[in-house]
């Protein structure tokens, strides 16, 4: 799998997707946004993969959309929806993996590069790296649907903070308000992101792939929607094995892997 803005790695069941514009601190453009969309659509096909880490090249995560590119639109509807939808298309397929995602992040993580980090299951970050949503702050609404989802992560106190009044923030800050799962020195960050991984490949797939679904959506369903999306998640889980396994350790009084 290869790409021109984005790269692919893979370690066993982990996989690497890397933002690959270092010189323009992974910002943005035409290209990375059908290369995103492409990786996914082939990360949904590898069906023994099961974590995917989302992380940038260089000196930065990712500096936002490139106003470069964007300060040469037209300011029209057709041409903003035509330039927007594939990125909101791109973040919709990386929310919708099966696998769990974790979002690495150093440096800037600014604009389109936080809407990336919230397509994420998880997130953790440098010391160092520091994160707005400034869309407003141009006269635009945040851009992706992921930014929307985030009153569910932090509050909607917070979400309005954050997505209308545009100011930065340091990783400290967001892991007190509960975007991070971690906070690593820079030298020790890609260390911390595989124990992540690690700890992740320890819980049953099918179940955690259900359970993250689960979460994300169950506010919005009604008690027999909810109910029958449960079923389903515990019958798949079931066929494959993981629940009885587990038993099977419990009865034979072995310790769990986990």
């Amino acid at each position: 799998m290869e790409w021109d803005t984005v790269r692919f790695e893979r370690e066993e069941q982990v996989g690497y997707v890397i933002l690959d514009r270092p010189a323009s601190l992974n910002a943005v453009n035409d290209q990375l946004i059908l290369d995103l969309e492409s990786a996914c659509q082939a990360i949904q096909r590898e069906a023994d993969l099961r974590i995917v880490v989302v992380k940038g090249e260089g000196r930065a995560f990712c500096s936002g959309m490139d106003l470069t590119a964007a300060a040469h639109r037209p300011p029209t509807p057709e041409a903003l929806t035509a330039a927007w939808l594939p990125w909101m298309r791109a973040l919709h397929i990386l929310e919708e993996l099966p696998q769990l995602t974790i979002a690495s992040v150093h440096g800037p993580c600014l604009g389109a590069g936080f809407e990336l980090t919230l397509a994420c299951d998880f997130r953790i970050a440098a010391t160092t790296a520091f994160f707005s949503s400034p869309q407003v702050l141009y006269g635009s609404p945040a851009d992706a649907g992921p930014t929307y989802r985030l009153p569910q992560l932090i509050g909607l106190a917070k979400a309005l903070e954050i997505v209308i009044l545009g100011e930065r923030f340091n990783a400290a800050q967001a892991e007190r308000w509960g975007l991070l799962t971690r906070v690593a020195e820079p030298e020790t960050l890609a260390e911390e992101t595989k124990k992540l991984a690690d700890r992740c490949l320890q819980v049953g797939a099918k179940a955690a792939t259900a359970a993250k679904f689960l979460l994300r959506d169950a506010a919005a369903m009604d008690f027999a929607t909810l109910t029958e999306a449960i079923d389903r998640a515990r019958s798949d889980s079931l066929a494959t094995g993981e629940l009885d396994e587990s038993m099977q350790v419990y009865r034979e009084r072995r310790k769990p892997r986990v």
